[in-house]
């Protein structure tokens, strides 16, 4: 499915993992926003623009697009044999 993504990540310093997801989403949108207003090729950039500004008014944290759902389901990792299991299933 190409709508979502799985990753199998870890913070370092005591980083909260909340944190660093939010931080990859956010890098992540604003980058797709801005290769599809940056590509002179994409036909539906005034569409796509406005659709995800318009999704943005409807929550109070997002500052102007929304890009995506706020909602993981992150799964602890907490032995190789869950580790094994989530990976088989990413592959």
């Amino acid at each position: 499915m190409s709508s979502h993504v799985h990753l199998v990540f870890r913070g370092i310093n005591k980083q909260k993992p909340d944190l660093l997801i939010g931080d990859l989403k956010r890098f992540t949108s604003n980058s797709i926003i801005r290769a599809i207003k940056e590509n002179l090729k994409e036909s539906k950039k005034e569409i796509l623009s406005d659709y995800f500004l318009k999704e943005g008014t409807k929550s109070s944290n997002v500052n102007k697009y929304q890009f995506g759902w706020h909602d993981t389901k992150p799964v602890k990792l907490w032995t190789n044999k869950v580790i094994s299991q989530k990976i088989n299933y990413i592959h």
